[in-house]
């Protein structure tokens, strides 16, 4: 355990090491948030205003889409498809665009925002291709998890862990290859299977350890907001929720942009490509190491 907890960790210092001498390409995991809450707004505001939010946000319980007509179901799973696409072709876009930046760093150039957003328009007829595809994954899953109360949340939630982990490199493979979501699945798959396979959650604690980093963050957002309401001061109390909240924000942002940075670079080891002069590769060698 402890020998997998440092090897995590390397791996977290090269992802975050880039990223501190990039820290521009942050800039991609916050747009990919501001685009994400404002794709759902453009979806929740118009069933507020219309009065059908209540409805719709019920007809996401099992027990209410069980009893609902054969019309409202092609409704609302119709709504939640548009939902799902949307918002999983901004996230990919985004993603897309630091992985793009990403593997220029690795090529010894330094990346911009405009290449990373220019790379990802390229490869947008397999972004639009790959959001289509994981949106009806999404809304199979839900109706899978709707079909019965006990046995569908779980048997949704195994099949979106094991849809999570064979998709584990596609943002990589579109991106470096160009290819649709079908051929890309089947080269995460393959790459997922020669190298890290079952292995590949065990082995890489690059969540634990992001969730170790925003500790300290939380502490004092905590504190801040506790002293705050302690000054009994309105205003100090919104200045401090206000700052919490951005810091959170930016420190899941950092840590979210760490985890697709590390993807591009451990699929561009695993393809055979090179790596930034100055990484010791010892780390990836074990990681890579075959399955038992």
């Amino acid at each position: 355990m402890f020998a997998t907890l440092s090897r995590s960790w390397e791996f977290a210092k090269i992802s975050y090491g880039i990223l501190w001498d990039h820290k521009s390409l942050i800039v991609f995991p916050l747009v990919s948030t501001a685009a994400a809450a404002m794709v759902t707004a453009s979806f929740l505001i118009p069933l507020w205003t219309s009065g059908t939010l209540e409805m719709w946000w019920e007809f996401m319980d099992s027990e209410s889409a069980t009893a609902a007509t054969t019309t409202d179901k092609v409704w609302m799973y119709g709504i939640l498809f548009l939902f799902y696409f949307c918002s999983y072709f901004v996230i990919v876009f985004c993603n897309a665009g630091l992985t793009a930046c990403a593997l220029k760093v690795v090529s010894g150039e330094a990346p911009s925002i405009g290449y990373g957003f220019s790379m990802a328009a390229k490869r947008l007829p397999q972004i639009v291709g790959w959001a289509l595809l994981s949106a009806v994954i999404g809304v199979v899953l839900k109706i899978i998890e709707n079909a019965n109360e006990k046995v569908g949340y779980w048997v949704a939630a195994l099949l979106g862990t094991a849809w999570t982990a064979l998709t584990y490199f596609v943002v990589p493979v579109l991106v470096m290859d160009g290819v649709g979501p079908i051929l890309a699945i089947k080269l995460s798959l393959k790459t997922l299977k020669g190298t890290w396979g079952e292995a590949l959650i065990g082995r890489f604690s690059l969540g634990l350890l992001s969730f170790l980093i925003m500790l300290p963050f939380l502490i004092v957002v905590a504190v801040l907001v506790a002293l705050a309401i302690a000054s009994n001061n309105m205003v100090n109390i919104v200045l401090a929720i206000t700052l919490g909240v951005a810091i959170v924000i930016i420190v899941c942002a950092f840590n979210s942009a760490a985890d697709v940075v590390f993807k591009a670079l451990l699929y561009n080891y695993a393809t055979g490509r090179s790596v930034p002069s100055g990484i010791d590769t010892s780390n990836f060698n074990t990681a890579f190491a075959p399955k038992d």
